[in-house]
């Protein structure tokens, strides 16, 4: 059988074959050096927000003034992914509840955080603050 025999012989049929070799090749290697691969929109990621400010909650009549140290926190919180992308320090409250305390010399407190809908909290970093009193300036 010649070269010319063995080419034209099924030819259609060996088109065929080579067109979808070449087009299932290139679906694997564009799906393998995707730049997005390794990201997908879908799924859940964690985001680690630093220096993240923490309010002190107290009654209306309290008047006494508090200092914390520290003053800031770094959060982790987990949550839908394109959701995650958009999270600032502003969308969690990150606060300390002192309407039950009457003496605050000495006083650790546990952070508390609420995060947005959807977001679980991972890690707080430190987990509790040092509380104390500060005189009002005369």
């Amino acid at each position: 059988m010649s070269v010319r025999d063995a080419v034209l012989h099924n030819f259609w049929l060996k088109l065929f074959s080579l067109v979808l070799a070449t087009m299932i090749w290139f679906a694997i290697f564009s799906a393998q050096n995707s730049p997005r691969a390794d990201r997908p929109l879908f799924g859940n990621a964690s985001v680690e927000l630093q220096h993240v400010p923490v309010t002190v909650m107290k009654s209306a009549g309290d008047l006494r003034n508090f200092q914390l140290e520290p003053g800031t926190v770094d959060v982790t919180v987990q949550g839908p992914r394109a959701k995650a992308q958009v999270l600032t320090p502003g969308s969690l409250e990150v606060f300390i509840n002192l309407s039950d305390v009457t003496d605050t010399v000495g006083l650790t407190k546990k952070i508390l955080v609420h995060a947005p809908p959807d977001f679980t909290v991972v890690k707080v970093s430190p987990a509790e603050v040092r509380i104390r009193p500060v005189s009002p300036p005369q």
